[in-house]
């Protein structure tokens, strides 16, 4: 079944942060990357960028475009807020493999977009996201802005001319780049259209670095010799062809020459799962950890308070600014048990620093009880509501520091197996509407304060 998406007006979407006036920018953009349908705030180079779905304006304006925007300071240079959503917005079309193209400039007193917008809607509830790179090396910053612009170009051939700007960032010699070429084909072994288009290329009389740098990149940035000519359907298919290839190029030599990692390395290590928790522990205590060994207690260091909750949800009141405590190390672990404030909610949280997981037991390590207050049936509502979205909603972890309001590490969702998802998910309902039933006669037979 599709889902229909609601249009937000404009005016729903200037509330809170958006409704400040001061002094915005904002990139109205058009994006390949499902941009979520609710405003969404990113941490960037310690400022916040705000993702603005489109919205409705009326007859006047129709559909404003979906936007990237960021308030600066009263006296701060437009110029420079400019180049902060730009490298941002490279950096997110990066990690998502997906072109996002600024159509216009906009903002004002208010991050104001433009109208006009006619699609496409590529759209996504929310954006988790867990990867933003955003590296200090002015070449590998470059190399992303090239990398934007390539998927952006609907011209083959200059898309192609973009990725081969990436590499003349770090080779600007013409042999240098053939040789780095057929040094780096032999690598390329993730894409498949561009390993057909290798193995095709591989049969011909010279070699694939040889050939790109002549006939795709040279044929492009030239007007004489062997060229791509625009009006010629067989050289703009042989651009076509050649793309994927180009493409992939230019991703290696991002990741492995700029040092910029992919979201599939990010997805491969998992670090972002125990990366706040990595920063409290220290690196030093980590890998001693890793290595099997079990500081001693006064290396332990002190934990904030948690908060315990499922990415996409709204909280859940019973698993919020719990007392945590390490409470045991060894075999590459910490063990942290999670504790409400009544005593009554408790979850033990796996810190696997061995294998970078960070892991919970929702069967055996999560407990709420019942002191015979209306408090304690509602945490247990809280605990099943949790637990609920958890196992059948695919729930994504992620775990807190309260106080500074920081997210110390997140998981993937949750993949459930060899369950009745809709038996499960009525059982759970059931067990939460029993639970919030009694609550109520508590309430009213004055059975507040526990026993």
């Amino acid at each position: 079944m599709v889902e229909k998406v609601a249009i937000p007006k404009v005016q729903d979407l200037h509330i809170g942060q958006l409704a400040v006036r001061g002094n915005w920018i904002a990139a109205c953009v058009h994006s390949q990357m499902a941009w979520p349908i609710v405003t969404t705030e990113v941490p960037f180079r310690e400022r916040t960028i705000f993702l603005i779905p489109w919205a409705d304006a009326g007859a006047s304006a129709g559909i404003m475009y979906p936007a990237a925007a960021v308030c600066l300071q009263p006296n701060e240079d437009r110029d420079l807020g400019q180049l902060l959503i730009s490298h941002f917005l490279s950096s997110l079309a990066w990690a998502h493999g997906r072109s996002i193209e600024i159509e216009q400039w906009g903002g004002g007193n208010l991050p104001r977009s433009m109208g006009g917008f006619n699609g496409p809607y590529v759209v996504a509830r929310d954006l988790i996201h867990p990867y933003v790179p955003d590296p200090a090396d002015a070449k590998a910053r470059l190399a992303l802005g090239f990398y934007r612009e390539g998927l952006g170009l609907n011209n083959p051939a200059y898309a192609c001319l973009s990725f081969f700007k990436i590499l003349n960032i770090f080779k600007d010699k013409g042999p240098d780049q053939v040789a780095w070429i057929d040094d780096t084909i032999p690598k390329i072994t993730d894409s498949r259209r561009a390993r057909d288009r290798i193995s095709f290329l591989q049969k011909s009389n010279q070699t694939p670095g040889k050939y790109l740098y002549a006939s795709n990149r040279c044929a492009v940035a030239h007007a004489f010799g062997t060229t791509a000519n625009p009006e010629d359907p067989a050289d703009m298919r042989r651009m076509r062809q050649d793309l994927p290839v180009a493409q992939a190029l230019a991703e290696y030599a991002i990741e492995h020459h700029f040092g910029v990692k992919s979201s599939q390395t990010i997805w491969e290590e998992h670090l972002y799962e125990l990366k706040g928790f990595t920063e409290i522990f220290g690196e030093g205590v980590v890998a001693s950890i890793k290595a099997g060994g079990s500081p001693e207690r006064n290396l332990w260091p002190p934990l904030p308070r948690l908060t315990v909750t499922l990415a996409r949800s709204g909280g859940f009141a019973a698993l919020t600014n719990l007392r945590s405590e390490i409470v045991a190390i060894a075999d590459g672990c910490a063990n942290v048990m999670c504790t409400s404030d009544d005593n009554l909610t408790a979850m033990m949280l796996r810190l696997n620093f061995a294998e970078e997981r960070l892991q919970i037991d929702v069967k055996h390590g999560l407990r709420s009880g019942d002191d015979g207050s209306e408090g304690a049936l509602r945490g247990l509502a809280s605990v099943m509501r949790f637990t609920r979205d958890y196992y059948v909603r695919n729930g994504i972890l992620e775990v807190w520091n309260w106080d500074q309001r920081t997210l110390l590490g997140r998981c993937d969702a949750f993949i459930p197996m060899n369950i009745n998802l809709d038996a499960t998910e009525r059982t759970y309902d059931a067990l939460i509407n029993n639970y919030e039933n009694e609550a109520e006669l508590r309430s009213t037979s004055g059975k507040n304060d526990g026993p």
